[in-house]
């Protein structure tokens, strides 16, 4: 299974080319216009990119010539869709012209992926899912114990206070990475579904950032949100739990270095969510790891929660990015299509 990133500006084009992708059993991410299909490409790095010539903001030809300008993406193969060029454009890898018959398309599709390798789980293998709710369940008894013998001890006079503070937050940090497992199993197996409902973002956001101020005084947290309402059609609470994962990690990394600044943009198609710290940064060997799952980086940290943030964005049809610098903080951007 390989993932194909989508773009064309009509949304019954959209909607016909990704079925057609999905039926041949691919992985799909949708765009809308030219800047929004660069800016997943960059959050999802996809096998193929599927594009109009012909769309607002960038150009199919333009986004060839961004993907080809990008030493990530320079190698992502391209198929240029379009109804005025008569023979493509050299950044193209390959060109359909329009009007195409769907058999031609599904052609291309095939040869374009030809060389990417398939992934085969091994027989009699238990599934991801099944092993994350081993292991979850597993932890569930002797955590319980030891938050029994915390209290106990938390009873007892003359005992180190720093000391069963400090145990009681590595018994909570165990607990989340429980959950964090059963649900990063959940995602990989492809069994959580949305329940969307069409709300305004701003006070979702606004209430987990609101929590963290709570959690963390010292911390300064900055909020910038626009003064209308920001209507989206979203699950409130799995867009929670990507917030929540976001500003963990903007405080796990930003270590106490300056403010947290979280800022939400919206425009006619697209939705941002940009949330930055001041902290030490990432380095070049671990920004490609950071949404992968079950990966522990050199900072300790397993990953878990930034892989299901991206999972639980993916499944909006968005996705999540990193800009990053050592020495310089980073900003993890959401990107939601309306």
């Amino acid at each position: 299974m390989s993932l194909v990133l989508v773009a064309d500006d009509e949304p019954a084009v959209l909607e016909v080319l990704s079925q057609v992708v999905e039926d041949l059993g691919h992985d799909v991410v949708r765009a809308r216009d030219g800047e929004e299909a660069l800016g997943l490409a960059r959050a999802r790095r996809p096998h193929l990119v599927v594009t109009d010539h012909m769309m607002p903001r960038l150009s199919g030809v333009e986004l060839c010539r961004q993907l080809r300008g990008d030493d990530v993406l320079k190698d992502v193969p391209v198929i240029l869709l379009s109804a005025v060029l008569p023979n493509g454009a050299p950044e193209a890898s390959a060109f359909l012209h329009k009007p195409f018959e769907i058999n031609d398309f599904e052609s291309l599709i095939r040869q374009s992926l030809a060389h990417v390798p398939q992934r085969r789980p091994a027989q009699d293998a238990p599934s991801v899912e099944e092993v994350g709710h081993w292991v979850a369940q597993t932890l569930q008894v002797p955590l319980a114990a030891a938050r029994e013998q915390l209290q106990r001890l938390q009873e007892t006079p003359a005992v180190d206070a720093g000391a069963l503070a400090a145990l009681g937050a590595q018994l909570r940090s165990m607990e989340f990475l429980g959950r964090s497992l059963h649900e990063a199993a959940r995602l990989a197996a492809g069994n959580v579904t949305l329940q969307p409902a069409e709300e305004d973002l701003t006070p979702h956001l606004r209430h987990v950032v609101e929590g963290w101020r709570a959690q963390v005084p010292a911390l300064p947290f900055k909020l910038l949100v626009p003064p209308e309402p920001v209507e989206l059609r979203f699950d409130p609470e799995r867009l929670r739990q990507v917030f929540d994962a976001l500003l963990a990690n903007a405080v796990h990394h930003g270590a106490g270095q300056g403010e947290v600044r979280v800022e939400l943009n919206a425009s006619k198609t697209l939705v941002t969510v940009r949330v930055r710290d001041e902290g030490a940064g990432f380095s070049e060997q671990d920004l490609p790891r950071l949404f992968a799952p079950f990966q522990v980086r050199a900072d300790s940290g397993t990953g878990l929660g930034l892989y299901v943030a991206s999972e639980l964005a993916r499944l909006h049809g968005g996705a999540l990015s990193v800009e990053s610098r050592m020495g310089r903080g980073s900003t993890f951007s959401l990107l939601l299509p309306r």
